[in-house]
């Protein structure tokens, strides 16, 4: 969806009856997926797809990691930390969350995705960036949280994932995953140009009950479960109607930003009921047993 690759291909997912996760039938070889993540891809552009808007985009993002590192800094015990918070982010994109976190919070940042994303900004100078398979990471330590916005979806192997994961967190230390919801009320009223399918990049789509499973309570007590997310679920839904419109991801967004912003005012009132409706964006947060 919004697909600048080959558009004749049909996907396909299928729901588990016993956890009710979807996953895709008929996915590509990994291999494949270099020709859906090209540099002009919107989000590795970030706020330069929207020309001399960017500003305002700047100010929208910012706004955005303030809240997501509020979010993790809200189940960290800052006070038992003595030394530097060490953070990892899987997925890290353009990694403007860790240099937010950073700014915050005394940290050691880290950040892995399968492919840069403007990392040579100087502003990324203190962060610790890693290009290539995050499974294959190997840090000389542990660490204290362990962040993957939007990622867990993109994965082949969620469950090597999240194993992964509690081998690299401390006893005590935090995960916490923000994924598309397809159980909100956005999937069914856009139906296939819902944004959180976008196929054939995602996966998974994690149901309510995905994650006791993915979580047992052996090893993982889960915090916090929120309907809702950092992520404002406007986002997909305009991006929803982008792809219905046939606008693909490397387009120039400059001219449509101003038609945007009013669109986004229009309809606050309603996106604004996210934590009481479930819209399409979900949250959880879990901490690895000590």
């Amino acid at each position: 969806m919004m697909v600048d690759g080959d558009k004749s291909k049909k996907y396909n997912f299928l729901k588990c009856l016993n956890c009710e996760t979807i996953f895709l039938e008929n996915p590509l070889n990994e291999a494949e997926l270099g020709e859906f993540y090209p540099s002009n891809y919107l989000p590795y552009r970030g706020e330069w797809a929207w020309g001399k808007y960017y500003r305002m985009v700047q100010k929208q993002d910012l706004k955005l990691n303030t809240q997501r590192v509020k979010l993790l800094a809200k189940h960290l015990s800052l006070k038992e930390h003595p030394r530097k918070i060490k953070i990892l982010d899987v997925g890290c994109g353009k990694p403007d969350f860790l240099h937010q976190f950073n700014q915050m919070i005394d940290s050691d940042c880290f950040g892995v995705d399968f492919k840069e994303a403007q990392w040579n900004d100087s502003k990324y100078s203190k962060l610790h960036l890693t290009e290539g398979d995050w499974t294959q990471h190997k840090p000389t330590e542990q660490y204290d949280a362990i962040t993957a916005w939007h990622y867990l979806e993109h994965d082949y192997h969620p469950t090597k994932t999240i194993e992964k994961c509690f081998e690299l967190l401390k006893p005590g230390g935090v995960l916490v995953i923000e994924v598309p919801m397809y159980q909100g009320l956005l999937a069914k009223i856009q139906k296939q140009y819902w944004q959180g399918w976008h196929t054939p990049r995602h996966i998974n789509l994690f149901s309510f009950k995905s994650w006791k499973l993915l979580f047992p309570s052996s090893d993982w007590t889960i915090l916090d479960h929120h309907k809702y997310g950092t992520l404002d679920p406007f986002i997909l839904w305009w991006l929803g109607r982008a792809e219905k419109k046939n606008l693909p991801w490397k387009a120039d967004f400059e001219g449509r930003f101003l038609g945007l912003a009013l669109l986004k005012g229009l309809t606050w009132p309603f996106f604004a009921l996210q934590k009481v409706l479930p819209l399409g964006i979900q949250t959880v947060v879990v901490q690895k047993c000590k």
